[in-house]
């Protein structure tokens, strides 16, 4: 079959809703979506069978690893293409249904070699910085047996590629505004505004409780001294990994407070709810074998290491007045510095200054 000719006014007004469509916030917001108004118009305006989308993982000597982000094959006619798969090419010797994947990354530019029944016939280069993750490949495949693309074509995936590589780009640095560099939660600001955040609402709603979690790594400084401050970022990743992977999606963030010190916030939760959750991340952090690195940086299989952290937790609402955000954090360092003061690796709930509750009280936390 012979490819369809597109209306050159009709892909143009595509480009302008594309254009349009990465520049809203809600898309920047979520990456994923960014894809999605690029394939529509690579398979249905441009008449490409197939469309498909890669995430550049590595390059390493001559071996370039691809893995699959979205495919859009609505007559399953590539049925080597598909979400999450990984490929291993050959950037000196590539099979020739890939050579325009191998291409467009070595040239950094679009590639359209035409190549008869599967192979895509055309392929763009997203561009990213290798800190910021190395980029993506994106094309089409026109499965006929004429698979030559024409000069605007190629044109118009060079600009998509252009418009993909600008927002995503402009996404990252948005990320990095928020978020801390080495444990990927939030960072000492953004942690400080979601406190405030949540401080505001209790002025709109008196039914709102939170809790103010501070968490401190026990004898992080003799870490460093002893292992070095490679080691040191290896533990600080690490927890901040095991914080992520604990809070509930929807309801609690968590952030680097500062140093070895975090802050995490657990929204629309009583006392006895928070501290049953953060009984049971101190818990998990002190039976993580954490990993050790040698004088190289490399991880040493042989031995691991072992941590604890101390937590203090401070709770506001709205009845019968809010505390300011300073006092709540305020509060949650106070109950942290008793549990370090009483021995570590323990949880100290603020319940007023002459009474702090620890894990051997009882779990009801009386009226501050």
């Amino acid at each position: 079959m012979d490819k369809i000719e597109t209306d050159a006014k009709h892909v143009l007004n595509q480009l302008g809703e594309l254009s349009s469509f990465l520049a809203s916030a809600e898309v920047t917001r979520d990456i994923d979506r960014c894809f999605e108004k690029p394939i529509q118009i690579m398979q249905k305006t441009m008449s490409f069978d197939v469309s498909v989308l890669y995430k550049v993982t590595n390059a390493v000597e001559e071996a370039l690893l691809l893995k699959i982000v979205q495919v859009s094959d609505p007559d399953h006619l590539r049925k080597d293409l598909y979400p999450g798969r990984r490929f291993q090419l050959d950037l000196k010797n590539p099979h020739p249904r890939f050579v325009n994947e191998v291409k467009a990354f070595q040239t950094r530019k679009v590639s359209c070699i035409n190549v008869p029944g599967d192979g895509c016939d055309i392929m763009g280069f997203v561009y990213l910085p290798e800190t910021f993750g190395g980029g993506y490949l994106f094309g089409g495949d026109f499965c006929g047996k004429e698979s030559r693309v024409k000069d605007y074509e190629a044109s118009v995936c060079e600009i998509i590629c252009n418009y993909l590589s600008t927002i995503l780009i402009k996404s990252q640095f948005e990320e990095l505004a928020i978020n801390d560099s080495l444990t990927g939660l939030f960072n000492s600001r953004k942690i400080k505004e979601e406190a405030q955040r949540i401080c505001n609402r209790f002025r709109r709603k008196s039914g709102t409780r939170a809790a103010a979690v501070l968490c401190d790594i026990d004898h992080f400084k003799k870490i460093n001294d002893t292992w070095g401050h490679l080691q040191g970022d290896v533990i600080l990743r690490e927890v901040g990994d095991l914080l992520k992977s604990s809070m509930r999606e929807n309801f609690d963030v968590a952030g680097r407070y500062g140093g070895e010190e975090f802050l995490m916030l657990f929204e629309a939760s009583d006392m006895d709810t928070a501290f049953s959750i953060v009984e049971r991340i101190r818990e998990k952090i002190a039976d993580h074998r954490f990993t050790a690195i040698d004088p190289a940086g490399l991880p040493d299989k042989d031995r691991h290491i072992s941590i604890t952290v101390s937590m203090g937790i401070a709770e506001n609402r709205a009845i019968p007045e809010a505390l300011t955000r300073e006092e709540w954090i305020s509060r949650a360092d106070r109950a942290l510095y008793r549990s370090k003061e009483t021995g570590r690796n323990r949880t100290t709930v603020w319940a007023g200054e002459l009474e702090m509750k620890s894990p051997e009280d009882e779990h009801h936390v009386p009226d501050a």
